[in-house]
């Protein structure tokens, strides 16, 4: 209990809410997380295996198996694999996982999804295919994507037409 309170005390934080903390993310994502079998490496462990890949290697795995990961998780978390069930998946991911944040805005039909990992360029070639893929299986447009070292970046437009049915 000491260590809750002195944690508490240097975030500025009440031990409830501390509590409250920790709860949320047993339930929200280790416990489900364990239950799906996502597995915990170093990160130069994982560094070192993407330093291993060839570029093609990499787009590859972007394409054919992240989002198909991205769907399966959704579908175990909240029973919904639609795109709106990948990228709740997606921000609760984020919420909890200090190495991957996401942000995704919506206005008019106007997406922006952002990627913000702590993995290198190698990473963003995977990333940058697997939001490729994800927006033109999911809303069959496009996107224009801009990719940095840590950051990957899908603008697209989505008219009614285009939305996904659920």
């Amino acid at each position: 209990m000491q260590a809750i309170e002195k944690e508490a005390a240097s975030e500025g934080t009440t031990v409830n809410a501390d509590i409250n903390s920790i709860l949320s993310q047993h339930f929200e994502w280790h416990k489900k997380a364990q239950e799906f079998g996502i597995v915990e490496i170093p990160k130069a462990v994982f560094l070192s295996l993407t330093e291993g890949l060839d570029d093609k290697k990499l787009a590859q795995i972007g394409r054919e198996v992240i989002p198909g990961v991205w769907k399966e998780m959704a579908e175990f978390w909240f029973q919904d694999p639609s795109p709106e069930g990948i990228m709740k998946h997606l921000m609760v991911r984020a919420k909890f996982n200090p190495y991957n944040r996401t942000r995704i805005t919506q206005e008019e039909g106007n997406y922006t999804l952002v990627l913000h990992h702590e993995f290198g360029p190698r990473w963003s070639i995977i990333a940058k295919n697997a939001l490729q893929e994800f927006v033109k299986q999911s809303f069959h447009v496009t996107p224009r994507i801009t990719v940095g070292e840590s950051v990957v970046t899908a603008r697209f437009k989505v008219s009614p037409r285009n939305l996904p049915t659920t």
